[in-house]
């Protein structure tokens, strides 16, 4: 892969992430049924979104939770060198402290715990045992395409950091599958990978190896009518496998970056967080010069990316 088409990735990467999360903000929380009502030819552009009283807190363009939380893992590696989950544990703190818009109540109720920045790892899984073991939200899986990045050489390196981080907030098993599962799926990307079934059929293998609950959503995410990940699904719609389902959907199905991500905001549900992670990886499969420009110039906020993507991209190799 010549230089200028691995660059072009990365920045799709991280363009795709916040996109996703910018416009999947749109129909966040709706049922399918509510999206249609909401956007009846469609949502396709950036002021198009409702501005209700849950997308109001946000302006047009502006990315949520999922992209302040993936630019602390980024800063803390432009800044640190390498992959320092007390580093990245505080800067999640700060940036909860400092407002922490949309903020998951998993990450609150772990960055708030006396000895989450001493002990980020050891909070995050007395947290979770206080919930029967049974909380695995989607709060880590959003924030992780940047770890598909970094190290991409090494496969063993992007599963170790993938894991790593995602524990700093979520401990259990199927929230670092997910994270893994993403990330992996980003670093091969990157690597040139071009046999996408083989590569889903890998990635499933890694996953069930840590979480068998995972080859569920591998089996609905190989069918390509998206509908079968029921992501609007009411009680379920923050669950971790769900958006790996729609990142891994995202992997095996769309022509283009444009289909991918309309097809998956369009299904409603958590749709910034499931956007977010299929934007990435969308990113990853298409580039940067594959997203629409309108997107790349709606993002409020282009230059707080451009700037760290740029120096980002300098650190690799």
């Amino acid at each position: 892969m010549s230089r200028e088409l691995f660059e072009d990735r990365v920045r799709g990467v991280l363009f795709g992430q916040a996109i996703g999360d910018a416009l999947g903000l749109g129909t966040e929380f709706l049922s399918k049924r509510q999206v249609a009502a909401y956007y009846p030819h469609g949502l396709h552009a950036l002021e198009q979104i409702v501005p209700d009283r849950h997308r109001a807190r946000w302006a047009p363009g502006d990315w949520t939770d999922d992209t302040d939380q993936m630019l602390c893992i980024l800063e803390s590696l432009l800044e640190t060198g390498r992959v320092d989950i007390r580093d990245i544990a505080a800067r999640v703190r700060a940036w909860a402290v400092g407002g922490g818009m949309g903020i998951g109540m998993t990450v609150a109720d772990v960055v708030y715990a006396p000895d989450y920045l001493s002990d980020p790892h050891g909070a995050a899984e007395r947290i979770w045992k206080m919930s029967g073991g049974h909380s695995a939200a989607n709060g880590a899986v959003m924030r992780t395409s940047v770890l598909g990045i970094w190290e991409y050489g090494s496969p063993e390196a992007v599963v170790r950091n993938a894991a790593a981080v995602c524990k700093i907030t979520h401990f259990d098993p199927r929230c670092v599958a997910s994270c893994v599962c993403v990330c992996h799926a980003i670093s091969a990307l990157l690597n040139g990978a071009r046999d996408i079934p083989a590569l889903a059929q890998a990635l499933e293998a890694e996953a069930i190896a840590i979480d068998e609950r995972t080859a569920e959503y591998f089996a609905r995410a190989q069918q390509p009518e998206i509908s079968g990940l029921g992501l609007d699904e009411s009680e379920a719609m923050g669950y971790t496998l769900k958006t790996m389902g729609a990142g891994i959907w995202a992997l095996l199905h769309p022509a283009d970056f444009r289909a991918g991500l309309s097809a998956v905001i369009h299904e409603g549900g958590d749709a910034d967080t499931n956007g977010a992670v299929a934007g990435s990886i969308l990113g990853a499969r298409f580039g940067w010069s594959g997203i629409p420009r309108e997107w790349i110039d709606g993002l409020l906020y282009r230059e707080v990316l451009e700037k760290p993507a740029q120096r980002f991209l300098r650190l690799l190799v």
